[in-house]
Order: C-alpha cells, then sequence, then structure tokens
C-alpha cells in the first residue's frame, strides 16, 4: 500500500514543504524547490510499508494540532470566563507541540525540514544543514 497523493501532500505540508511543482535552483533570489524536496518525495515513495500507518497517524495528529490552534483564535480574546482563566500560551504551546510531532514526521521519513520553512524557524532558527560561512 502505497501514498495517496493527498496523503503526500499533507506529508509536504506539515514538513515544510511548498505546495508548488518541483523547479531547481534559485529564480530572481528566490528559492525554488531545494535538494531536500527530492529527499523528502524519494522517501515518500519508498518508506517502509510497515511504517506507513505510523506516517498516518503522526500527519492526523498534526491535522489536528492545526485545527486546534484556529479554533484557540477565538479564544485571544478573553482573559478569563467566570471562574476559568484562559491559558495565555495556549497557541504558542499548541505551536511547540506542532514542532515537536513534526520532528517525529521527518525523523521517520529521514529527511530534515524544508530549509525555508517559517513554520519551523521560530523553534530553533535554522533548519537544514547548509555551508558554514568561511572568514579569511
Amino acid at each position: 500500500m502505497a501514498f495517496t497523493e493527498e496523503e503526500k501532500q499533507r506529508v509536504r505540508y506539515h514538513a515544510g514543504y511548498p505546495s508548488v511543482q518541483p523547479a531547481v535552483g534559485i529564480t530572481f533570489g528566490v528559492p525554488k524547490m531545494i535538494q531536500t524536496q527530492f529527499l523528502l518525495e524519494l522517501a515518500m515513495d519508498k518508506i517502509l510499508p510497515i511504517a506507513e500507518d505510523k506516517v498516518r497517524q503522526v500527519i492526523s495528529v498534526m491535522d489536528s494540532i492545526e485545527c486546534r490552534l484556529v479554533d484557540a483564535q477565538e479564544r485571544l480574546a478573553a482573559k478569563s470566563l467566570d471562574n476559568l482563566t484562559m491559558r495565555a500560551d495556549e497557541t504558542d504551546a499548541l505551536e511547540a507541540e506542532y514542532y515537536r510531532w513534526g520532528g517525529r514526521l521527518v525523523d521517520i521519513l529521514g529527511v530534515p525540514f524544508y530549509a525555508y520553512s517559517n513554520r519551523y524557524k521560530r523553534h530553533g532558527g535554522r533548519v537544514f544543514a547548509g555551508s558554514i560561512p568561511v572568514r579569511e
């Protein structure tokens, strides 16, 4: 059993990869697909059949966390409701949990987060291994 195109798209999305046709290189200073895109595509095509259900489980959890983030937006204006005090860091906590599960997803597939993903930069800066600048 292989991933459907919809499942592959959910994996790309949750790993921070763009939802565009693959292209190579940089155009007008804007990065198009980079090598890690090809790594992700290959990993999704070559995943062990026994691991497919785990990937499906992880992307399902990540879908759920993202839905909870959207729901949390309604509570941003409220500080308390009768005896109930809202958690001030609810969205930050959900984002951290989303990052945790994203790490599990890319670990299963053996690929990095997408290098230019704003979603993952906030949790540690650079999300890819690149060249190290050298001073002369």
